[in-house]
């Protein structure tokens, strides 16, 4: 369940991204989350193409890295697109 509200926050900071640096199309997207996170690179492709659909599609690459950290906490280590 917290890790709805993680990947919602993940969906709102990478359309908050995308809308600073005019990036009509993301390509990849890398993010780090805690060993204990249910976050797969499939869930989270699927939920971002769900909320993110005018910039997020199936040829979107999404990595997920697994690493010491607070729970319910992820950082975007980078998104890459093209730009409007």
């Amino acid at each position: 369940m917290h890790d709805s509200f993680l990947m919602q926050n993940i969906s709102s900071a990478v359309k908050e991204i995308c809308n600073r640096n005019n990036l009509k199309r993301v390509s990849n997207i890398e993010i780090s989350v805690d060993h204990s996170s249910h976050i797969t690179e499939e869930n989270l492709l699927d939920h971002l193409r769900d909320l993110n659909s005018q910039v997020v599609d199936n040829n979107t690459k999404v990595k997920v890295n697994y690493e010491d950290m607070e729970e319910l906490m992820a950082i975007i280590r980078k998104v890459e697109g093209d730009k409007i």
